[in-house]
């Protein structure tokens, strides 16, 4: 029996930085195809590496955060915990 690398309730938690990651996709769409500034070689190139880097930043933050929150599931069983349950039972 398969599973999937990620479950319904990981990707709600992610849904946080699915939405940013989109935001950032949708510019870059916008941008290359309303080009409302021309096209200029050292400043397109500028803004198009900025946006990519903080989109691949992301990115791996979310998958990074996907893996944690999969190991954090497996380890205490899936049940709902934070930190301060130590404290209150």
């Amino acid at each position: 029996m398969s599973r999937e690398i990620f479950d319904r309730d990981t990707l709600l938690d992610l849904t946080v930085n699915f939405i940013p990651l989109g935001i950032l996709a949708l510019f870059v769409a916008m941008y290359v195809i309303l080009n409302p500034w021309g096209w200029d070689s050292l400043y397109s190139t500028l803004q198009f590496g900025m946006i990519a880097f903080w989109f691949g930043l992301l990115a791996v933050l979310t998958y990074l955060s996907a893996k944690a929150i999969e190991t954090d599931e497996e380890r205490f069983g899936g049940e709902e915990h934070c930190f301060l349950s130590v404290f209150f039972h």
